[in-house]
Formats: structure tokens, C-alpha cells, sequence
């Protein structure tokens, strides 16, 4: 994975991290929508790409940061199709969470955040530290959408 391959849609992405920071505050009930088509479209296209090109997830191991880079090349590498399909499962219930109300939206929330932050290891492949700034997004959205 080479940087020249990957730098538009990597600063688009960093766009994208902060105007979802700017959405989640000033319009959270947009900011809710967004982030819960946003991980629904997620898991959509992970289980359409793992099931149909699974070795282009392995390619994130190449800037990926320790126990990460072992894990792609080892476990992963044999059964990509099944750990993607499993994590777009994840995705899938964290967008449609966000979508809810009380207690499903706070346990979207937390499985957002988790899952960015635990992307985050692999580097330029997850586009760092937009996933970050992402995470920062959704907490501002929990705190801000708690009082609309």
C-alpha cells in the first residue's frame, strides 16, 4: 500500500472526520442519522468485498502496527472472508442502533467507538487518525443528541 495510491481518498477522509465533528454538534439528530448510514453502507460493502475479494483485507497488514500485522498474516489470512463477514455484522448492528433510541443508541455509541479505536492499529489502511477524530465525532454526538 503506497501513500501515492492513497492520498486523495485519504485526505477526503480526514474532511470527512472533521465535518462529521462539526454535524454531530451543531445538528446531532442529523449527525445520528448520518453516522448510522454511514456504518450500515459499512457493513454493507465489507460483506460484498470480503466475500468477493477477501485478500485485498490482508493488504491492510502491510501498515499495520504490531499484534495487528501478526494477526493479518496469520489467522486472518486463512479465514478473511469469515472475520470480515463477522466484523460487518458488528457494523450493521452498530448503524442500525445509532438509528434507535434510549439504550440501543447508547450501545451504538460504544460499538462505534470501540470499532474505530480498534481500527486505528492498521495505520494508513484505516486512514489514521481520521479514526480517531471519528470516534471524538460520535462522543460529541452522545453528548449533544442526550439534550435535542
Amino acid at each position: 500500500m503506497d501513500f501515492q495510491d492513497i492520498w486523495i481518498p485519504y485526505v477526503i477522509t480526514h474532511i470527512i472526520s472533521f465535518l462529521l465533528i462539526f454535524i454531530c454538534c451543531k445538528w446531532p439528530k442529523i449527525g445520528k442519522v448520518a453516522w448510522g448510514i454511514i456504518f450500515v453502507l459499512a457493513a454493507l460493502f465489507n460483506m460484498y468485498l470480503g466475500n468477493s475479494n477477501p485478500q485485498k483485507y490482508v493488504e491492510y497488514g502491510q501498515g499495520a502496527v504490531g499484534l495487528y500485522q501478526k494477526f493479518i498474516y496469520g489467522i486472518f489470512s486463512s479465514y478473511t472472508s469469515l472475520i470480515v463477514s463477522l466484523i460487518a455484522l458488528g457494523q450493521m448492528l452498530v448503524g442500525v442502533f445509532l438509528l434507535m433510541k434510549r439504550t440501543l443508541f447508547k450501545l451504538g455509541i460504544f460499538g462505534g467507538i470501540i470499532f474505530l479505536v480498534a481500527i486505528s492499529p492498521l495505520g494508513i489502511g484505516s486512514a489514521f487518525p481520521s479514526t480517531l477524530l471519528m470516534s471524538l465525532s460520535l462522543v460529541l454526538l452522545y453528548l449533544r443528541y442526550k439534550n435535542v
